[in-house]
């Protein structure tokens, strides 16, 4: 079953979408009784969810181990790579109190992967909170990295992305998501965080560390907000924003909640003096643009985007190394490096890398 589990208003994930579903599976089950029909839920749920699907099926008359059992089995997937994260995943999560059932599975998965050490067997609860926690500890590695950052960016003579890399070295650490950049953002590490937050807080365990993430994690768009007051200040008059990229990520067409989208209202919030901001994104379309806000201006022409812009903020890093190696203008265009993914320093462009001090 891959159903929405949308969040609820508390953090934690609604199950109306799976148990409408469990609904109408309950019609065929009726008719083919007494075997052990494995459903298997792959949506990301709260922890406790699963004992809630076998008790209501069981509600309905079906005995859990005979009639059906339960495995929860989601995917550790993300927007543009789903293909890639399924044929190379880094684990494969089992969690059932069906043994077998768990065999089942097991067997199946054996026959398409080679390596039976990505099998990662648990019960339910463990498996539900072992999928929310994956993603919480890269939160908590991605605001740690953004800290540092903004530590740098206080201090003169240093540079975060040196201090990152060495951090990383450390094998206890690795160099995943050590990282200069923005927020995270998407359809999955922001709610994820909000569960735990939520199973912790019914679990009478204080959420220090999640809550403490997200915290570091809302205040990513002021610090670009810092440098663009700074510009503002510098140059004394009204000055054209772009934006390199407002979905979350790139390939993917999902604005909501993006870097992009964080920066815009914190923007309007305070009240910069600025006079257009502009949109590059390949990722999008002008329809998708304007429904999201009809005051920016989207360029589909790359050139014209930057020639257009006094400030080119580089959102997420993607191909904009080419794209400003090919603009040949000759007026001052500030580019604020969110991701320390620009290779070059040329004129006109004045780089304001991020992770080092800026003045």
């Amino acid at each position: 079953m891959v159903l929405p589990t949308p969040s609820n208003k508390d953090g934690s994930f609604s199950n109306s979408f799976i148990f409408e579903s469990l609904n109408k599976i309950s019609l065929s089950l009726r008719i083919k009784r007494n075997t052990n029909h494995i459903i298997v839920i792959t949506s990301t749920v709260s922890p406790g969810s699963c004992d809630l699907f076998v008790k209501y099926l069981e509600k309905k008359g079906f005995k859990n181990k005979k009639d059906f059992s339960i495995v929860y089995n989601p995917h550790f997937i993300a927007q543009g790579t789903t293909l890639k994260n399924l044929e190379y995943p880094d684990l494969i999560l089992i969690g059932t109190n069906n043994d077998k059932s768990r065999r089942a599975i097991n067997n199946f998965y054996q026959k398409i992967y080679k390596k039976n050490s990505l099998l990662k067997n648990t019960n339910f609860k463990e498996g539900e909170i072992s999928k929310i926690a994956i993603n919480c500890y890269i939160t908590t590695k991605i605001s740690f990295s953004n800290y540092i950052s903004e530590l740098s960016e206080s201090t003169t003579n240093v540079d975060a992305k040196i201090i990152l890399d060495v951090i990383g070295q450390d094998k206890r650490i690795n160099h995943s998501y050590m990282k200069i950049g923005t927020k995270f953002s998407g359809p999955c590490f922001p709610r994820d965080n909000l569960a735990l937050i939520n199973f912790s807080k019914k679990s009478n365990i204080s959420p220090l560390i999640p809550l403490s993430t997200n915290r570091i994690n809302s205040k990513q768009s002021l610090r670009i907000i810092k440098n663009l007051k700074k510009v503002i200040k510098k140059e004394k008059r009204l000055l054209n924003v772009g934006l390199f990229g407002l979905t979350y990520k790139p390939d993917t067409n999902l604005i909501l909640g993006s870097q992009g989208a964080s920066l815009i209202n914190e923007i309007r919030k305070s009240k910069i003096n600025i006079k257009k901001i502009n949109i590059f994104d390949k990722f999008l379309t002008f329809d998708e643009v304007k429904r999201f806000n009809k005051d920016l201006i989207f360029y589909k022409n790359k050139i014209n985007f930057v020639k257009n812009s006094d400030i080119v903020i580089i959102m997420y890093p993607s191909s904009e190394d080419k794209i400003l190696k090919d603009y040949k203008g000759k007026k001052k265009i500030y580019i604020f490096d969110c991701w320390r993914s620009i290779s070059f320093k040329k004129k006109p462009f004045e780089l304001i890398e991020f992770g080092k001090y800026y003045n």
